[in-house]
């Protein structure tokens, strides 16, 4: 077994085969590290020239000394321990004879999975004790985690994992008159203009390099139009004042039996109306201002085979109350999962506390939580590691 360096076509070729694969572990991705000089680096069996596994190499100096970058993960399979360990081992070697200090990996392997109650489903620390026996060194220890979608069934059924409170702010968004479109030009100034404080030059540097067939970035919209959401809203009203209207009059007849659920409706009919007639004043308010409508949010996504990654986010801060992320994100697990995508990964929450807004959102469209084995460093030169490190440290 040794390691030999492959053309781009040739990682890229195997890449997006590897179950393994992700969007960072990519030439697309490569491309958009311009800071760093790359190397495509593929693990082969000699008795056959069989590629057993790859990885983009990312390479920095720090002074005079090099360090590298794995994005990502290795494309290797991580339960085969020798497979695995041949590999960390040969690749060592080669970075030994390349001069390197060290080589840092984000590792985002998945050792460790959560279900919406916060209950281990899967724990396998093997991948741990064998990282640990290789020379590699933990880099943090708080864990990272992320919220996945992982399914194979139809939207319908995909929808109904969502828990109610997602649901309702989707149905919320279409009743007032929310629609989520595609720009096919993926024009950036749109979304500066939802909001300019965004990395305009990182999402311009993935909007210009994944744009293959296999990888590939997009924006989505959400826009407000207020006159049909006016209209919406009156329409509810006027067939809620109709069924009140009635119960008014059964209220008032004598002969009928004022029991506890005639009086509840009665009343549920009263707060609705008042809702309607405010949401109407809402949607009156925003026409005065965007006659024609307005976009009031936005999301980037990466298409990665068959898995969608949500990324940069914007919304409109004066509308902030009326953009729905459910919806938009709603609309693209839509489609996608109409083209055969079936892993939709929402990003890194900073823990499970049902308290945490943006876990407890996150875990509303029926994902799991994913934790990763976290980013090491695999320690080359062990006389300089410690020095280079620390200079690290100190430049950032």
């Amino acid at each position: 077994m040794k390691i030999i360096e492959l053309t781009d076509i040739q990682f890229k070729n195997y890449a997006k085969i590897h179950s393994s694969r992700n969007y960072m572990q990519t030439t697309e991705y490569a491309s958009t590290m311009k800071n760093y000089s790359r190397l495509y680096l593929g693990f082969i069996n000699e008795n056959d020239n069989t590629l057993m596994g790859a990885t983009l190499l990312l390479e920095r100096k720090i002074l005079k000394f090099k360090v590298g970058y794995v994005p990502g993960c290795f494309l290797i399979d991580y339960d085969n321990d020798n497979l695995f360990k041949d590999f960390i081992n040969t690749l060592k070697d080669y970075l030994k004879t390349k001069k390197y200090v060290y080589l840092t990996t984000d590792n985002i392997t998945t050792y460790k999975m959560f279900d919406k109650n916060g209950q281990v489903l899967y724990f396998d620390t093997n991948i741990i004790k064998i990282m640990d026996e290789l020379s590699f060194r933990k880099n943090e220890k708080v864990p990272f985690r992320k919220v996945v979608l992982e399914t194979e069934k139809t939207p319908n059924e995909t929808y109904k994992m969502f828990n109610s409170n997602t649901k309702r702010n989707i149905n919320l968004a279409l009743q007032r008159a929310i629609t989520i479109y595609r720009d096919e030009n993926n024009n950036i100034d749109t979304m500066l203009n939802i909001d300019s404080n965004i990395n305009k030059d990182r999402i311009k540097n993935i909007l210009d390099n994944f744009n293959g067939n296999d990888n590939k970035a997009e924006i989505y919209f959400a826009k407000i139009d207020p006159e049909k959401y006016i209209n919406n809203y009156r329409f509810l009203l006027k067939k809620e004042d109709e069924n009140n209207d009635k119960l008014n009059s059964m209220m008032q007849d004598f002969s009928i039996n004022k029991t506890a659920s005639l009086i509840n409706k009665k009343m549920e009919s009263d707060k609705a109306i008042t809702k309607y007639n405010n949401e109407i004043i809402k949607a009156t308010n925003i026409y005065t201002k965007y006659t024609k409508g307005t976009n009031i949010g936005a999301i980037l996504i990466i298409k990665n085979n068959r898995e969608i990654y949500f990324m940069d986010e914007v919304y409109n801060k004066e509308l902030s109350k009326f953009y729905s992320s459910h919806l938009i994100k709603w609309e693209i697990i839509k489609k996608y999962l109409d083209e055969g995508y079936k892993i939709f990964n929402f990003g890194s929450i900073k823990n499970m506390d049902k308290k945490n807004g943006n876990y407890l959102f996150k875990m509303g469209f029926g994902g799991k939580v994913y934790e990763t084995i976290g980013s090491y460093d695999l320690v080359i030169n062990k006389w300089l590691y410690g020095i280079v490190k620390l200079i690290s440290k100190i430049k950032k």
